[in-house]
């Protein structure tokens, strides 16, 4: 399964724009160090310790980024307010009883990086089958939770690069909107002088006039001021969400 993510991924990336590592999008994304956090729930610990450990070295090795522990240090967070692992029947035999169940992990993301603040609900699944009228074994739902969790990073990786390449389709366009306007600007200019030219030669002949008509000291030159905005005002980024939306998370 985790190699036919990794020949998912590759495809992916390739599909994008041609093969990048995943740290490059990671490294454009986030400012360092991020801090990485999961929230224990009390109900379950035991899978929030391993979700931590996971978390932490998806962060490392995969994404390549500096983490810290000290929330005054960190320029970006990557956390996990909830998690949740519930197991689901899915497949039933003749006599309706039940032959497979899904173990299904739920984790709530909050991210902040450079361009603001996000987040993203992933839910993974592992199957388990078992013999007719049996339940899950302990051992079984916690290695099918474990195989979850992994997918459900998985897919944060990937929601990653996504909104790496997002932004950077978005910059460059931005990019070439400025340097389209720049020569109507230019042009602006140029026909702001040489308005302001004509508006002083025509002061200067009023002058004349008024001077030669025995009219002092009264000044009927015309000022021409345009100021040209190139910003669209168009939002850089659609998922991001306001400070007061993200919620406080009492680490």
């Amino acid at each position: 399964m985790r190699v036919l993510f990794a020949l998912f991924l590759s495809l992916f990336i390739v599909s994008c724009g041609g093969y990048q590592p995943v740290a490059k999008y990671s490294k454009t994304l986030f400012a360092q160090p991020v801090l990485v956090k999961v929230k224990i729930d009390p109900e379950d610990p035991s899978t929030g310790v391993y979700l931590q450990e996971e978390i932490t070295k998806m962060a490392v090795d995969r994404l390549n980024l500096t983490t810290t522990k000290n929330v005054d240090e960190a320029k970006g967070y990557i956390l996990v307010n909830s998690y949740t692992i519930n197991t689901t029947p899915v497949t039933k035999d003749d006599n309706g009883n039940v032959i497979r169940y899904s173990i299904n992990a739920a984790l709530e993301f909050a991210v902040k990086d450079k361009k603001g603040f996000w987040s993203k609900n992933i839910v993974a699944s592992e199957y388990v089958p078992v013999k007719a009228k049996s339940s899950v074994s302990v051992a079984a739902k916690q290695k099918a939770s474990k195989l979850a969790i992994k997918k459900a990073l998985d897919d944060f990786v990937v929601a990653v690069i996504k909104r790496a390449q997002k932004l950077g389709s978005q910059e460059d366009n931005n990019t070439k909107k400025e340097l389209n306007q720049k020569p109507n600007s230019l042009d602006n200019s140029v026909t702001n002088t040489q308005d302001n030219a004509t508006n002083t030669q025509d002061s200067m002949n009023d002058s004349s006039i008024k001077r030669s008509s025995a009219i002092p000291n009264e000044d009927t030159s015309n000022k021409k001021v345009i100021t040209v905005d190139n910003e669209e005002g168009e939002p850089i980024v659609n998922l991001v969400v306001s400070d007061e939306e993200v919620p406080s998370f009492g680490y």
